[in-house]
């Protein structure tokens, strides 16, 4: 069950004008409020993740990296086929994400509990801020492109 505050996450996505795109954000975010939901359970008791909740997070990571990486390469030949000028800068965008995805990850897979609060930090703000952010920049570029003279 999803509480309030995940709802209001999922609230704050913007809408990049491709319902395939808008999807697959809700997808990843999904992926991330689930992780939040083992993380922030732990760091609101104060306590150590079991070896279940460590393992449950490491397939939420490894469904998370692989999602990211399909809905990013289909967001960039989308980006390329339809003339996007900053298109370079998105994929170096996508590649840190990715790396970062990575980092935290390998955090995950050596069951860090020092890195919790960190892990769940950045889970929180990097899909919104991406979003928010870089994916509306190239959906307010189409929308002016479609808007008339």
């Amino acid at each position: 069950m999803r509480s309030e505050f995940h709802t209001k996450l999922l609230d704050k996505l913007v809408d990049v004008g491709e319902p395939a795109f808008n999807m697959a954000h809700e997808k990843l975010l999904d992926m991330v409020i689930n992780a939040d939901v083992i993380l922030g359970s732990a760091v609101s008791e104060n306590r150590s993740l079991s070896t279940e909740e460590w393992n449950n997070l490491a397939n939420i990571f490894d469904e998370l990296i692989s999602y990211a990486k399909i809905h990013f390469s289909e967001e960039m030949d989308h980006l390329r086929a339809h003339g996007y000028p900053n298109v370079e800068q998105h994929q170096v965008d996508h590649d840190a994400l990715v790396d970062e995805l990575n980092h935290f990850q390998r955090k995950v897979m050596e069951n860090d509990d020092a890195n919790v609060r960190d892990i769940r930090k950045w889970l929180l703000a990097w899909l919104l801020n991406h979003v928010n952010y870089k994916d509306l920049e190239y959906a307010q570029y189409f929308a002016s492109k479609k808007a008339p003279s």
